[in-house]
C-alpha cells in the first residue's frame, strides 16, 4: 500500500504516519509500511525508531559522503530541537546536501564552505549566519566522529547584520489592524476578526508571536486573572517564564476570541481546523493587510509589534528592569537593545540665529 500525499501539514516527518494508534514509517525502496512505535510512547521515540531504520536501508553507492553524513546527523539530532523549530532545520538541512551532493565531506573545504553561504545569501546576512550556525553544528559533529580532522566553517567570518531599527508608527498600526478585516474589494476578510485577535495580543502582551500564536485556553488562569507565557525560544535553555495579567483590554480581546469559529479548542488563535495558524498565514495576513494600507513600502514584519509594544511601554514610564520582567528577557541587555534603536530621543536644545 503506497503512502498518501499529504493535503495538509501534520508536523511528522516525510514518509511518518499515524495508523492504529502507532506511528509508521514507509520505506521509500519497497514502499513497506514499518511500524516505529506506539503513538503514546512520544515523539522521541518515533524519531530514534526512524533513524534506526533509515540505517538499515542500503545505502545508494552512487551517493557521495557529504549528503549521507548530513542525512545521518540530521537523522540522530532532530529530535533534540523544539517542536516549532524542527521543519525549518530540517529544510536547511536538505539546503545542504543538494548544495554538497557532489561532494566527499573530506573534500570540502573552507573555500567551498564560503562560496555556498556567499553565493547564495550575500545580501541577507540574517540566514547567512543561520546556515553558517547549521553547517558548524554538522562539522563539529564530524569531528567527534573522526570523519574530518578540522571543521572547516571555523574560519569562516559573516559580518553582523544591520540593527534593526523600524519603530511602527502608531497610526500605521491602526491602519494595517483594520485593514486585516477588510479585503481589497471592500468585503470583509474571513480571517480578519481571527487576526486582529492576534495582532492585538502581540501588542497587550509584549510577547513574541510564536508565544501568541501557540497560546492555549489552558494557559490562562481566570481566577488569577493570568496568563502564563514559556517563551519558546528559551524553553529548552534559561526556561525563563512571565505571568502576565488579564488587564480588562486582554480581557475584551479574549471574549472577542472565543466567539470566533470555529468555536471551542485548544488555541486562542486558531485556524479552521481548531488547530494554531501558522507563522506563514500570519505573515502573509499581515503582508496583504499593509498592502491594502498602502504601507508596503514601510518594511513592518510581525515581529516589530513586539518591539512596537515595548518602546511604547518604555515611553509611557515603565523602567529597563519592568520591561525585562513583560520580555521574559534573561539579559537586561536585551531588553535595551529593543527600545535603544527605536526610542529616539528630542532635543531640548533651542538655538536663535547671532546678531549682527
Amino acid at each position: 500500500m503506497n503512502a498518501r500525499r499529504r493535503t495538509k501539514p501534520d508536523g511528522l516527518p516525510s514518509r511518518v504516519y499515524k495508523r492504529n494508534g502507532s506511528f509508521h514509517w514507509v520505506r521509500p525502496n519497497d514502499q513497506k509500511w514499518i511500524k516505529l512505535c506506539r503513538i503514546d510512547e512520544g515523539e522521541t521515540r518515533m524519531y530514534e525508531r526512524l533513524a534506526e531504520e533509515k540505517r538499515k536501508v542500503s545505502i545508494d553507492v552512487g551517493e557521495r559522503t557529504m549528503p549521507r553524513l548530513v542525512r545521518i546527523y540530521m537523522d540522530q539530532h532532530v529530535a533534540g530541537y523544539a517542536a516549532s523549530y524542527r521543519a525549518e532545520w530540517e529544510r536547511r538541512g536538505e539546503v545542504v546536501r543538494t548544495a554538497f551532493a557532489n561532494f566527499d565531506i573530506e573534500l570540502v573545504d573552507v573555500e567551498a564552505c564560503e562560496e555556498f553561504l556567499t553565493s547564495n545569501w550575500g545580501d541577507k546576512l540574517s540566514t547567512q549566519r543561520a546556515m553558517k550556525a547549521w553547517l558548524q553544528s554538522f562539522f563539529s559533529w564530524a569531528v567527534r566522529k573522526k570523519h574530518i580532522e578540522i571543521n572547516p566553517v571555523r574560519e569562516i567570518k559573516v559580518k553582523k547584520p544591520k540593527v534593526r531599527k523600524v519603530y511602527i508608527r502608531p497610526e500605521h498600526f491602526v491602519a494595517i489592524r483594520d485593514a486585516l478585516a477588510v479585503a481589497a474589494d471592500g468585503k470583509k476578510t474571513p480571517t480578519g476578526p481571527m487576526m486582529q485577535v492576534f495582532v492585538d495580543l502581540c501588542y497587550l502582551t509584549c510577547q513574541r508571536s510564536t508565544e501568541i500564536r501557540n497560546l492555549r485556553w489552558a494557559d490562562i488562569d481566570a481566577k488569577r486573572k493570568l496568563i502564563r507565557f514559556v517563551p519558546s525560544k528559551t524553553e529548552d535553555s534559561s526556561g525563563e517564564a512571565v505571568d502576565w495579567p488579564l488587564t480588562p483590554q486582554i480581557e475584551e480581546v479574549l471574549a472577542r476570541a472565543k466567539k470566533l469559529e470555529p468555536i471551542g479548542g485548544d488555541y486562542v488563535v486558531r485556524d479552521k481546523n481548531g488547530k494554531p495558524r501558522t507563522a506563514g498565514a500570519c505573515r502573509d495576513a499581515w503582508n496583504d493587510a499593509k498592502a491594502r494600507a498602502g504601507l508596503t513600502d514601510t518594511g513592518y514584519t510581525i515581529k516589530d509589534i513586539r518591539a512596537q509594544a515595548l518602546t511604547d511601554a518604555k515611553r509611557a514610564g515603565y523602567d529597563i528592569d519592568e520591561l525585562q520582567i513583560a520580555g521574559a528577557h534573561t539579559d537586561r541587555a536585551t531588553t535595551e537593545g529593543y527600545i535603544k534603536q527605536r526610542d529616539v530621543p528630542v532635543s531640548n536644545v533651542r538655538l536663535t540665529l547671532p546678531a549682527a
